[in-house]
């Protein structure tokens, strides 16, 4: 990311008893307004990546802080950007409900964010409920990559209607390409203005054609290899980054 020009903070975990803390997006999010939340954690090895020297280096630039953890208390998890795909120009979030994601957590996420949220359920193809909305939807600014199959068909078209509604085009991918990861993929801006959308090498091969193109249209993509953390941790390209707004 570096080489194409993206500002990168970089935290290393303290120890390695937090294997999962490579996945930064999971316990907090910055705002546009120059705020910052930190999220409930359904586990309790999660919840110690929580580090409040790195919350304490970031209040620098986003000195309103929100914190949601006493949610794990009462049952209720909402797991950052993995639970919540968000549309920042419109204050919309899209979240798939599964025990990652509890409809209580998410109304008080409403309550202090601002934002709606459009709730959806889904499963994978075994019919397995998926447990975090960013393994099946990535939101660019010109489209979205959506698994659609795996939405339940009573929750689709409020899903597909709001998505069109904001302008975007939807690039439909398969259980499949799911698989590959295609739907954890992200989009930032780099220091030229240039939109780039992030994601692993895996997920690149496995796009077609023409969803290449259409991605081509507003973003260049930039891929690595990151095939030992997708088989080993589960994540991919999109679960790395934390955005800082």
């Amino acid at each position: 990311m570096e080489e194409n020009g993206v500002i990168v903070r970089t935290y290393s975990p303290k120890d390695n008893t937090t294997p999962d803390a490579i996945f930064p997006n999971n316990w907090f999010s910055t705002f546009p307004d120059s705020r910052i939340m930190i999220y409930p954690m359904m586990t309790e090895n999660r919840r110690l990546e929580k580090r409040a020297d790195l919350i304490g280096s970031l209040m620098q630039d986003y000195p309103s802080l929100d914190d949601l953890s006493y949610l794990e208390n009462s049952g209720q998890f909402l797991e950052g950007t993995g639970s919540l795909v968000i549309d920042h120009t419109s204050k919309i979030a899209y979240a798939c409900l599964s025990k990652r994601t509890s409809i209580e957590a998410l109304k008080e996420w409403e309550k202090i964010s601002g934002y709606t949220a459009i709730t959806f359920r889904a499963n994978d193809e075994t019919g397995f409920p998926i447990y975090h909305t960013n393994v099946i939807m990535t939101l660019a600014d010109k489209f979205a990559i959506l698994c659609e199959e795996s939405v339940f068909s009573e929750d689709i078209k409020k899903l597909q209607d709001s998505i069109l509604r904001s302008g975007r085009e939807i690039i439909s991918i398969s259980f499949e390409q799911t698989k590959k990861f295609c739907g954890n993929c992200i989009e930032l801006l780099n220091r030229k203005g240039e939109h780039l959308l992030i994601m692993s090498e895996q997920a690149r091969n496995a796009f077609t054609t023409d969803q290449i193109q259409t991605i081509e249209k507003s973003c260049r993509i930039v891929s690595s290899d990151l095939s030992e953390i997708e088989s080993i941790g589960g994540g991919g390209a999109r679960c790395m980054i934390a955005e800082l707004f």
